[in-house]
């Protein structure tokens, strides 16, 4: 008799799973959010008095620090115009560096709610996050089994960074947006990806990659000339939303290079009064961090071994348009980017580099890939302990 219960209760969970395939998709997407929830109340815990918070802040008093205030600015004032600049003439920190999307949605969520920013903010980040798993889950069931699928989510979910997912940050916004632009793409629904590229653009840096993407597919696609000029097409409207922002900002300052020189103000600290250079950020981050001469060889160490892991099997089966997505999205960052503690969360974007983590791991035992899952949790505590958590002074931004 028990067994018989027993196995109506078994076939009765397998039914409504086949009926919602949501349900296994959020149970580990709120699994890896309740642990980061305990995990923000530990270090909370020991957190000290800083510049945001009195000792031992709250949940969600700790939860609206380090770049929460710029996205709490726009919320609350806008954009400065003129630029703030310094008695050299330099422009100074300020929210120019912020994209509009996410604070803006939050102040008319506010309007419409009345629920205030350090309760609303982190809340939506949240649903933003689901959103964007649940995206995940449909783009690689495009290529991938239901197994894999699920495994490959559980790791993205538990991710080192994942625990910005759930701050008042407007990287689980983003991650949505590019996921929905790749979904469409392959799904050739091409008013939809021109849309998310056009909410991402608006949302945080880093939709120049998908007019890289879409140019290195209409090389390989150069053959076929109808795929070929729909790619060119893609190409230049991914272009032109990727700098909407800079012209928006010079337009509004009065200054063409508003935007660079406010991304500039935050990284004189490590170059000093040195402009962005492309390609030269992560070099000029190894000899800051390392050491001259051992920093670059450790930079060109680490670009080959992610060309190694860009080449794997286990990234190609994801499918060739996901692939040309990482691809571009990391070689975008080599261009712009100047390496340092927010790296993970700046990675985040290529995500389907996780997922291919768990294409390779999937046949792998229990034991295995529970350690894998161990390793995530654990590197979210150091994530959380090294870069969230606020010790002055301290120059580990996350």
């Amino acid at each position: 008799m028990a067994d018989r219960v027993t196995q109506s209760i078994v076939n009765q969970v397998k039914h409504y799973l086949q009926r919602h395939w949501w349900a296994p998709v959020l149970a580990i997407y709120a699994s890896a959010r309740v642990f980061s929830f305990f995990a923000f109340l530990f270090f909370a815990s020991i957190q000290e008095a800083n510049y945001w918070t009195a000792a031992h802040p709250a949940y969600f008093d700790f939860l609206n620090i380090w770049d929460v205030e710029w996205y709490h600015k726009i919320y609350t004032h806008g954009y400065p115009v003129p630029l703030p600049t310094n008695p050299d003439g330099s422009v100074q920190n300020n929210e120019w560096a912020f994209f509009p999307a996410f604070p803006y949605l939050i102040k008319a969520l506010n309007w419409l709610t009345a629920v205030d920013w350090k309760y609303l903010a982190p809340i939506v980040a949240t649903i933003f996050g689901f959103l964007f798993i649940i995206g995940a889950y449909r783009l690689l069931r495009l290529r991938l089994n239901e197994r894999t699928t699920l495994w490959a989510i559980a790791i993205v979910s538990f991710a080192w960074a994942s625990p910005v997912l759930q701050v008042g940050y407007a990287d689980s916004m983003q991650l949505f947006f590019i996921t929905v632009a790749i979904w469409a793409f392959v799904k050739r629904r091409d008013v939809v990806v021109a849309l998310a590229i056009l909410a991402a653009s608006l949302t945080r840096p880093g939709t120049q990659a998908f007019a890289l993407m879409f140019l290195i597919l209409a090389i390989i696609h150069r053959k076929d000339v109808r795929e070929r000029w729909r790619l060119i097409a893609l190409t230049a409207i991914s272009g032109v939303f990727g700098f909407l922002w800079l012209v928006i900002a010079w337009v509004a300052t009065g200054r063409w290079n508003a935007y660079l020189e406010t991304e500039n103000s935050w990284r004189a600290g490590f170059t000093g009064k040195e402009n962005i250079t492309p390609f030269l950020g992560w070099f000029q981050s190894g000899g800051f961090f390392i050491g001259q001469g051992v920093g670059q060889v450790f930079i060109a160490a680490m670009v080959g071994l992610i060309i190694w892991v860009l080449t794997r099997p286990s990234v190609r089966a994801l499918g060739q348009e996901i692939d040309i997505w990482s691809i571009s999205y990391i070689g975008y960052l080599f261009v712009v980017f100047f390496p340092q503690a927010s790296t993970p969360r700046i990675l985040f974007p290529a995500w389907p580099v996780l997922a291919a983590l768990g294409v390779a791991t999937v046949n792998q035992s229990k034991w295995a890939k529970g350690a894998l899952l161990a390793a995530s949790i654990g590197g979210q505590l150091l994530w959380l302990w090294v870069c969230w958590k606020y010790t002055a002074p301290d120059y580990t931004p996350p």
